[in-house]
């Protein structure tokens, strides 16, 4: 009898802490749930408030028409689109417009149709309607493929208008930025000098008109600026430009100095021989969206440097790029610091495949099943957001893009869309260093030679 009364007891007990433990699931169960909510809607509302764009910093899920809100600036329209395209294409020149015109990815420009104007008015033999001018701030030996972005562009843009084009190294920034200075040992600003000609290999291989092409180093080239330079300065308060760019207290007097060099490249009368004394000719700025503000303020300053004729009174034009996104997730953009973030130029064949395979964000589905009901959340998959950064062909694209957002067909998973995205990288990185191979001390310091590049 005892013995039936300690089973019943115990069997109570079991059933006791059975039920207690059911409960106390329950209990944990919906608490994980809230507390998931409540992580959820906390990352969703740090998504809406983090975008952080200035040229220094890049960060958050970025909005692209809010940025054309905020910088004031214009969208790229069909219109100036067909413009573009007539001027260009129209002329045979080119077969088609670029890849990055097509999809959106040169998203805002600031008047670039005044640009279309003035290559409408070019005759043949005549001078060019414009200029280009683009630059490197050469922080690392090696270059991502974020970094190719404005150079692929700016190439196309000069093979499709017939342009010259200056190509400013700002080693005087990035030492001012990021220099050091070591007793005994002094300062590293020749480290920067000798990164602005590891750079430029990379931007020479990039396949530009050498004839129509000036690259130079603001510590070599300076000289012949400093008058605009000067001139920048007198016309521009440090109210303004603390306001534009953000410096305190800390900021060295360089640093605060720096944005009047490099606005000066804007201005034709900077290059008196390269672009022969044609202190009248606009200038086009491709570029990241992030550098805009260095232009805002060279823009509203620019009358005071050009003569009355000048067709868009000094002001430079500027067609600007939506963001690289690193590796680990379509948000702010690629950085060097950060090895896995980026593919670098000198990256091997097996390198890129372990980045892609092992860092790519996916938005993929969980399991299969989930993958061919649902298909790929497109807009955060970072393997498909670089195809559309590098691949040229249209259709391909569209095939992958159906496929991989719909579940099914030939690039249905994340596994397919990599590989797809390996390839294409590792036949375009060999490619790029093939051409830098052959490209010497001595090249580079031709492409720096100051010449004329409109006779």
């Amino acid at each position: 009898a005892d013995a039936e009364a300690a089973d019943a007891a115990a069997a109570a007990a079991a059933a006791a802490a059975y039920a207690a433990a059911k409960k106390r699931k329950a209990e944990l169960e919906a608490e994980l749930e809230l507390v998931s909510a409540t992580i959820a809607d906390n990352m969703e509302a740090a998504g809406e408030q983090e975008m952080v764009v200035d040229p220094w910093t890049v960060e958050g899920k970025i909005d692209y028409d809010k940025l054309i809100d905020k910088f004031g600036s214009k969208p790229i329209d069909a219109e100036l689109l067909a413009r573009v395209e007539a001027l260009t294409v129209g002329a045979g020149r080119v077969q088609a417009l670029h890849p990055f015109l097509r999809r959106g990815t040169f998203f805002s420009h600031r008047d670039l149709a005044a640009i279309c104007d003035a290559a409408e008015k070019r005759t043949p033999g005549g001078p060019p309607p414009f200029y280009l001018y683009t630059g490197r701030g050469p922080s690392s030996a090696a270059m991502h493929l974020g970094h190719l972005i404005p150079f692929m562009f700016t190439k196309w843009l000069q093979e499709a208008f017939d342009v010259p084009l200056v190509i400013q190294m700002t080693d005087d920034e990035k030492f001012l930025w990021k220099g050091e200075y070591k007793d005994g040992e002094g300062d590293n600003l020749d480290r920067f000098r000798g990164l602005t000609y590891e750079n430029a290999k990379d931007i020479i291989a990039c396949g530009f008109d050498k004839s129509k092409t000036f690259i130079f180093s603001d510590l070599d080239y300076v000289g012949h600026m400093y008058p605009n330079i000067v001139r920048i300065w007198k016309a521009v308060t440090y109210s303004q430009a603390k306001g534009c760019f953000g410096f305190e207290g800390s900021s060295n007097i360089g640093q605060s100095a720096f944005p009047a060099i490099q606005a000066a490249p804007s201005f034709a009368s900077s290059f008196p021989v390269p672009l022969a004394g044609s202190d009248t000719l606009p200038c086009l700025i491709p570029c990241a969206i992030d550098q805009d503000p260095y232009f805002r303020i060279t823009r509203d300053i620019a009358h005071k440097l050009v003569p009355s004729g000048h067709a868009l009174k000094g002001k430079p034009a500027l067609i600007h790029s939506k963001f690289f996104p690193p590796l680990e997730g379509a948000k702010g953009k690629m950085s060097s610091s950060n090895e896995n973030s980026a593919v670098f130029l000198t990256d091997s064949a097996e390198a890129i495949k372990e980045k892609i395979t092992t860092h790519a964000f996916s938005g993929g589905r969980m399991t299969k099943a989930e993958q061919e009901e649902l298909g790929a959340d497109l807009e955060v998959d970072v393997s498909y957001q670089w195809l559309t950064f590098f691949l040229d062909d249209d259709e391909e694209l569209a095939q992958i893009r159906d496929s991989y957002g719909s579940g099914k067909g030939d690039f249905w998973s994340t596994t397919l869309v990599k590989a797809r995205l390996i390839r294409l990288l590792q036949e375009m990185v060999q490619r790029h260093q093939e051409a830098r191979a052959v490209v010497t001390e001595e090249e580079v310091r031709s492409w720096m030679e100051v010449r004329n590049l409109v006779v």
